[in-house]
């Protein structure tokens, strides 16, 4: 369930730059993490390590995005 503070931060209308560049760095970051965890050089606990490191990564994107659309809908800023 999403709070009143997270439909307030997220469920902005327009676009926002730092919505904006906070995901690029994140999509940055997960395809550098994506590269090191399939890396040839990558061996062991480094790969293993590596991978959870993307995984949680992938879920702080995946959970932002899921606020973001839930503000969106909460706000009537979407059809749906």
């Amino acid at each position: 369930m999403i709070t009143e503070k997270q439909r307030s931060a997220f469920g902005f209308i327009g676009t926002n730059p730092i919505w904006d560049e906070m995901l690029s760095v994140i999509q940055q970051t997960q395809e550098a993490l994506w590269m090191q965890a399939v890396s040839i050089n990558s061996k062991g606990e480094d790969r293993i390590h590596a991978c959870g490191q993307a995984d949680g990564v992938n879920m702080i994107y995946s959970l932002l995005i899921s606020l973001r659309q839930e503000a969106r809908k909460l706000n009537g800023l979407t059809e749906e």
